[in-house]
Parts: structure tokens; sequence; C-alpha cells
């Protein structure tokens, strides 16, 4: 027995994701200390409120959908979770993930909250895992776009948010958790290799999930009077998607900051413009993630029923 070797792995990978937090957000305030405020000010006040509010109400529609392609897998093993119930634990993982290691902290909150009623710890991993990997599968679709609209820019963007450290510091703690998990996913691909529809109906949720709020930023930066096409907002979101998966900084913070306002300047547009997306974006995706914080201590009280081994 080694008692102390998990808090050692868990605070060297915390320390690693604060660290990464702190670099990627000094990076971001070093691009816009000078920016001129006044103007930031005058772009802010460009935004009308109804545009602001539809926006945010893109964002919840994109939830129900991330639901939906999440339900579509549960319900194929007749996991019997009410709609209502899944969209609660899925907005506790969202909002669970603005304090946890990068945007997929909050999917150990669904896996624990969905076990009552799964009542099996293969279904619950596995239903999670495989809704990250179809809605990953689906986003990896868009990577041509930033690919062929950003280019050497894209390339540099990379090189310095982080890729590097990544490699060096968790290929272990990736095959641990590998290592402990693997065995429960492969029995539950088995499983729903038996019902190949419900892969296919979560991939096409999959894409409204991302889609709207994709057009919700959009949105916003037409307002701020940003000379771009839709095209753009995708290629833009896409990258900041995959930066914030790496799991060196916490739900993403600096590295999405740093994507938008990199990838947007090489457009030709200001610093004030690209860096007043990206705040009032991060500020809408905080705001659709509070009602989870009301469900928080609900869900975590449900009783955990023995799994199917007795566990």
């Amino acid at each position: 027995m080694t008692p102390n070797a998990k808090p050692s792995q868990f605070n060297f990978g915390t320390w690693i994701r604060i660290l990464g937090s702190i670099l990627s957000t000094i990076l971001f305030i070093q691009l816009i200390r000078g920016q001129d405020w006044d103007v930031v000010g005058d772009k802010v006040a460009n935004i009308s409120f109804p545009t602001f509010l539809f926006a945010l109400a893109l964002t919840f529609a994109s939830y129900g959908f991330n639901v939906m392609r999440w339900c579509s897998l549960l319900w194929a093993q007749n996991v019997r979770v009410p709609y209502w119930e899944a969209i609660k634990i899925s907005l506790g993982g969202s909002f669970a993930s603005n304090f946890l290691p990068s945007t997929i902290g909050g999917d150990g909150f669904r896996m624990l909250a969905i076990q009552p009623y799964t009542k099996s710890k293969n279904l619950s991993i596995g239903s999670v895992v495989l809704d990250r990997i179809i809605n990953m599968t689906a986003m990896t679709f868009l990577v041509p776009i930033p690919i062929v609209l950003f280019g050497k820019t894209l390339s540099t963007l990379l090189a310095s948010a982080g890729l590097l450290r990544t490699a060096i510091f968790f290929p272990l703690p990736l095959k641990k958790l590998f290592a402990k998990y693997s065995p429960k996913l492969a029995v539950a691909l088995a499983t729903w290799s038996q019902q190949p529809g419900s892969f296919v109906k979560a991939f096409l949720y999959a894409w409204p999930s991302n889609l709207l709020p994709m057009f919700g930023t959009y949105l916003i930066a037409r307002a701020l009077g940003m000379e771009i096409n839709f095209w753009h907002a995708i290629g833009v979101q896409t990258v900041a998607y995959f930066l914030a998966v790496i799991p060196i900084s916490i739900n993403g913070y600096g590295l999405r900051e740093v994507a938008y306002t990199t990838l947007y300047s090489s457009l030709g547009i200001s610093l004030e413009q690209a860096s007043t997306l990206a705040i009032i974006t991060r500020i809408i995706t905080i705001i659709s993630t509070l009602p989870g914080a009301l469900w928080l201590n609900t869900l975590l009280a449900l009783p955990q029923e023995p799994d199917e081994d007795g566990s």
C-alpha cells in the first residue's frame, strides 16, 4: 500500500493545471495590456441587449442538444433517466467544469451523478466517454476550416499554447487513467455496438450543440463591428475547443482567450475587438452554466446503489 500516492498525483496534476491557467492568462493580459479601453467601451456599447440575450439563448439551446446526444446513448441501453434530470446533471457538470481540469473536468461529475440511474459503472463511464468521443469526432470534421483560414498563424499558436508541456507532463497520468477505465469502456463499446443507431443519433445531435454557440459568437462579433463571416467564427471556436480540452488549464482559461486574440488579429481585426469578444463570450458561457450550481449538492446526495458486481 502507498497511501500517499493518490494525493501526490492529484497535487502534481492540479499544480500543473493551475500553472498552465496562470501562464495562459498572463499571456492574454500581455496581449491586451496596451489596448485602448475607451475603444473597448465603445465596442461593448454597440452590443444591444437583445443581441446579448439571443446569443445567451443559443448557448442554452446548445446544452439541450448536448443532453439529447448523451440521452440517445443512455436510452439505447434502457437507462430511463428523465430528460429533465439529464439536463440538471449535464448543467451541473458544466458548472463544475468552471473549476476543474480543462473542459472535460465535469465529465467525472456526470459519471457519478448518472450512477443511480444506470446501476452500472460500465454504463456510467461508457456513456460519458462515448458522448465526449462522438462530440470530438464531430468537431474534428471542422478542423480543415481553421487550417485553411489561418495556416501558419495556427501553427504558431499551437506551438505556444502548451502542447509541449502536455507531452512532457501528462503521458503517465493518461496511461494510468486509460488502464483504469479501458476495461469498462471496452465492455461499454461492446454493449453499444449492438445499437449502432444510437451512435448516428448522437452524432447528429453533436452538430447543433456545437454550431449554435458558434453562431451566437458570430452575432456578438458582428455587433462589435468585426468584419468576419460565419466560417471565421467556426474556425476560431474549433481551435479554441481543442485547446480547451488539453488538460493544462482550468476550463481552458487563458488558452481560449489567446486563441481568440491571436487568430482574429491575423484577420486584421483590432486587438480591442478580439479581446472584447473573448471576454463577452466567456461571460455568456459562465452565465449559461449557473443553473447547474443549484443542483450540484442535490445530485451528489443521490443514493449510490450497488453496482452490478456489488461494488
